[in-house]
């Protein structure tokens, strides 16, 4: 299946479809600038179907590692990616309710807006984009820049004021 993949969404749902395939992270060019340049490739799955209220629903399944660029010290490392949504796809903007903030049930809902031409490839990298965290970075014991810092609070350069402060009280009695 090509990365390029159009469906319509809403007989997609209805016929109970199903899509998998492997993709190049690199063919995604809004993740170019957040990711480490790696050959990374990620499983998808995406299946059609209807839910126990009987609305067409899309679940899009995405697994795969991603290699991501730690914002402490600026090196990669590996981030596990995990992706399992469910879309109500629904015919117009006015079929979505308003959320309640007191109905959990409506506020765990992802809804898509039926499109005869859905990329498929759109979805996935607006999942990814989601998916991923603001700022990235190792796990502290992991990170060379977590060393590095916890070193700069060892020796405080107001480590030596605070002794000054020392001395001069002790003078000054």
């Amino acid at each position: 299946m090509p990365a390029q993949a159009v469906i319509n969404s809403i007989e997609f749902a209805r016929k109970a479809l199903e899509i998998h395939d492997r993709i190049a992270v690199s063919q995604f060019s809004r993740l170019r600038g957040l990711l480490s340049p790696a050959e990374d490739v990620l499983d998808y799955r995406l299946a059609g179907g209807t839910n126990a209220e009987g609305k067409p629903v899309l679940h899009l399944q995405v697994q795969g590692e991603l290699e991501l660029l730690c914002q402490r010290c600026l090196e990669p490392f590996r981030f596990n990616l995990e992706i399992d949504s469910v879309f109500v796809v629904v015919a117009d903007e006015a079929e979505i309710p308003l959320i309640d903030e007191d109905d959990e049930a409506l506020s765990d809902q992802d809804y898509l807006v039926a499109d005869e031409r859905m990329s498929v490839f759109n979805l996935i990298e607006d999942e990814i984009l989601l998916a991923l965290p603001y700022a990235p970075k190792h796990d502290e014991a992991q990170c060379s820049a977590s060393s590095a810092l916890h070193e700069l609070k060892k020796s405080s350069p107001f480590a030596v004021l605070q002794g000054l402060k020392t001395n001069k009280s002790k003078n000054d009695n």
